[in-house]
């Protein structure tokens, strides 16, 4: 299960969980509807290894918007241990999340990677 929280609750989900995807989104927006059901699937997949999905509305968290430089949604933060994880583009550039409707398996893989083991 995704749930929708505000931005003052963020650090206590990323404190008590071993693995966090935080999904920015607006309801106006198609693509992060799109996103919606693979966060789901991923949940389904790996919740009990310990990922936990997270939706956080940028319209309704301005302020927690503004601080994280969220100018495109759907963007999904990753908190991995209580960090925030930072990502190589594959051409050297770093990246503190991702932006935009990735094939399911960059996320699998990606969640494979921080949990560790097999699914």
């Amino acid at each position: 299960m995704v749930d929708e929280i505000m931005s003052d609750q963020l650090e206590k989900v990323v404190s008590d969980n071993k693995l966090v995807f935080v999904d920015c989104f607006a309801t106006w927006c198609h693509p992060c509807k799109v996103l919606s059901p693979i966060l789901e699937g991923l949940v389904e997949k790996y919740g009990d290894r310990g990922l936990k999905v997270v939706k956080i509305d940028v319209d309704n968290n301005r302020e927690f918007s503004m601080k994280n430089r969220v100018s495109g949604v759907p963007s999904v933060f990753v908190f991995s241990e209580g960090r925030r994880v930072v990502f190589d583009d594959g051409s050297g550039k770093k990246m503190d999340r991702l932006v935009g409707v990735m094939p399911e398996e960059i996320y699998a893989e990606l969640v494979e990677s921080l949990l560790g083991g097999d699914a």
